[in-house]
């Protein structure tokens, strides 16, 4: 009894099988051998015709069945990994109505980012998640703008992994996940996004009926059968995005945990228990496999676009001739952690979005000539990476996300111990490399789904780890190697103000919503006083009425009553409190601030009545002090304003 998985990309699809009682890898293939076609029909645009999807997976299937003769017959359930947020549209006849605008096409940037103001920040990240940004709700939004024709045709809107499933089984469905990588979902109501699909003018009838991640789908029909090589009546029992799917072959489905990959590029999910986002939009947060309104399990995504290309550049033009990437982790682990002060920045791949979508190139610093070497050059490559990994990862770890453990597929980067024991190390964490890929992953959930395994759990067990990276370096050389770092990549970030990435207007429109969301939580702040307030009075009350019914009373009963009572009536400090409030808020507080920042809220708030032209004996009423305390304080202000003995201080107060 075999279970068949299948991880459709943009460049190639692979095919898994695995033995269903044993859980053992039976074989996986990969077709085609060159990439798919890509459309671009204009700059920034990326198409492919799903039926090429479609053709591919099936000549995959029959190598595969042919490569390992596997009988048709004893495959009991077909799992899908697919590419993510493709935009599928079909007619009433289920079929294509044009081209899958895919994950990689920037089209319907700007009409993403025009939702999230309009639509509101607020509540597109507390309801979605996310800005509806490049997503295909928004590339569905294009359509109906500039292809009209088309978009009166349409009966279903689906992404990659609907229409695959739908080819194979004639049914037209989707499933929650699905839905969340489209930026169709609602995490708050539990439901479809009806605000959003009313500001697009999308009428909710073109998504699809939704089944669970994990179920009968459907069965092979006999057309997709033959051409599959497969049993007609086969079932159809998962399917999900590439990133969830690789997170489940690497069993990543609780809180805590991590999935990562470093190839071309690198890519972080984990996992979090309640529906989170971040306020700068760095990250993006889907439904995972095993998401549910009862226990939420949300993914949390984060990209980094300078990973192993930056490696891969080190080995083809650093490198001599003939090194291997076995013989570049030789060298560098010759030099120790921070290798010797030299210091690499990865981000020479494009916009970096965790960075404010800012270019900032690769950079190398305190490179010495008469002392680093190739070796070093290596090491500083493998840091450099692993430290925006870290980066990233402390972004997520703000959102909420608690690091218990990692795993990484055996591939790429992390096959480096250097690379590992660096993120292991500052994470403190250990990363488990698994035997495992998203086709496999696939596979095993299709026999959850189908009812082979009783749970996520069984379908994955057997998985093989087949090393560990623990946190051996020391920690302190590498906390102040990535201190180092970070102090680089700081200075490259301000000589890059975000402002030329995102435009004064554009971070103007964002202030009522984040003013909004401030609101909100003065106005919580300000009910929870109150609520304080009233519960103090109760107690007070009851205080009083003890301490009265009883001649004497209890000494401290009477104390507290007294301390509660003063609390509840000392308006002057509440007043003080305000004017401390109001002074935090001038102008002139902030210049002061910036000239010394050794301030204190006191000599600030005497620099203020000094700039008045007050008396010493006015200053003294005023600050209930003597007047030889004031000039002892005035005395103070100038040591910390380091004023020469000529310069008056009214004089330099008024000048700022």
């Amino acid at each position: 009894m075999y279970l068949l998985g299948f991880d459709i990309g943009s460049s190639t699809i692979k095919a898994a099988l695995i033995d269903a009682d044993s859980r053992t890898t039976v074989g996986v293939v990969q077709f085609p051998e060159t990439e798919m076609d890509l459309i671009s029909r204009q700059s920034g645009w990326a198409e492919q015709h799903p039926e090429v999807w479609w053709q591919n997976l099936c000549l995959a299937t029959r190598r595969l069945l042919f490569k390992y003769n596997v009988d048709p017959e004893s495959v009991k359930a077909i799992g899908l990994g697919y590419q993510m947020h493709g935009l599928v549209l079909v007619d009433r006849d289920q079929h294509v109505l044009r081209p899958s605008i895919i994950w990689c096409d920037s089209r319907a940037v700007p009409i993403g980012q025009q939702a999230f103001k309009e639509l509101g920040e607020q509540y597109c990240l507390e309801h979605l998640l996310n800005s509806p940004g490049n997503f295909t709700a928004s590339r569905l939004k294009w359509v109906k703008d500039n292809e009209p024709e088309i978009y009166e045709k349409i009966h279903r809107v689906i992404v990659p992994g609907d229409y695959l499933a739908m080819r194979m089984t004639g049914e037209l469905t989707t499933t929650v996940s699905g839905l969340s990588e489209g930026i169709f979902w609602d995490f708050r109501e539990n439901k479809v996004a009806d605000p959003l699909l009313e500001y697009f003018g999308i009428d909710p009838g073109l998504l699809p009926p939704v089944v669970p991640t994990f179920s009968l789908q459907g069965e092979l029909t006999r057309m997709a059968a033959e051409s599959m090589g497969l049993k007609v009546g086969t079932p159809v029992t998962y399917r999900a995005g590439d990133q969830p799917n690789n997170a489940l072959a690497l069993n990543v489905l609780h809180p805590g945990e991590i999935a990562a990959t470093s190839g071309t590029s690198g890519v972080v999910y984990g996992i979090v228990d309640e529906a989170r986002y971040d306020n700068l939009s760095r990250v993006n947060a889907f439904a995972h496999v095993n998401h549910g309104a009862d226990q939420q399990r949300i993914g949390v995504l984060l990209c980094i676009n300078g990973a192993g290309i930056q490696y891969g550049w080190m080995k083809h033009q650093v490198a001599r001739s003939g090194t291997t990437y076995e013989d570049m982790e030789r060298m560098a682990s010759t030099v120790p952690v921070g290798s010797d002060g030299l210091c690499l920045l990865p981000f020479g791949n494009g916009a970096e979005r965790m960075l404010g979508n800012r270019n900032l190139n690769a950079h190398l610093f305190n490179l010495q000539l008469n002392r680093h070497t190739r070796a070093h050059t290596f090491r500083a490559a493998l840091e450099g990476v692993a430290f925006s990994f870290v980066y990233g990862i402390n972004i997520l770890k703000e959102m909420g996300l608690q690091v218990s453990v990692m795993r990484v597929g055996n591939d790429n980067m992390f096959r480096s111990g250097i690379f590992g024991a660096t993120i292991a190390s500052l994470l403190d964490c250990k990363i488990e490399v698994m035997d495992s890929t998203g086709a496999i992953g696939a596979a095993r959930a299709a026999g959850y789904g189908a009812g082979i395994y009783n749970s996520l759990e069984e379908a994955l067990s057997g998985l093989t780890v087949e090393a560990v990276h623990e946190p051996t370096l020391n920690p302190a050389l590498c906390r102040q190697a990535y201190s180092y770092w970070q102090s680089c990549l700081d200075r490259i970030l301000n000589e890059h103000p975000r402002s030329r990435n995102a435009p004064v207007d554009q971070v103007r429109d964002d202030l009522p919503g984040r003013l909004k969301r401030k609101e909100k939580e003065l106005n919580t702040a300000s009910l929870k006083l109150s609520t304080a307030d009233q519960l103090l009075g109760d107690v007070r009350d009851y205080l009083k009425k003890q301490t009265t019914e009883k001649e004497q009373g209890d000494p401290s009963a009477r104390n507290l009553y007294r301390k509660i009572d003063h609390f509840l009536h000392d308006q002057e400090s509440w007043d003080l409190l305000e004017q401390r409030i109001d002074l935090m808020q001038d102008d002139f507080h902030h210049k002061l601030r910036k000239t010394c920042p050794e301030l204190s809220l006191e000599d600030i708030h005497l620099c203020n009545l000094i700039r008045t032209n007050l008396s010493t004996k006015e200053l003294a009423n005023i600050l209930n002090l003597s007047v030889r305390g004031v000039e002892t304080r005035r005395y103070r202000l100038r040591k910390k304003l380091d004023l020469p003995r000529e310069e008056g201080l009214v004089e330099y107060l008024e000048g700022l």
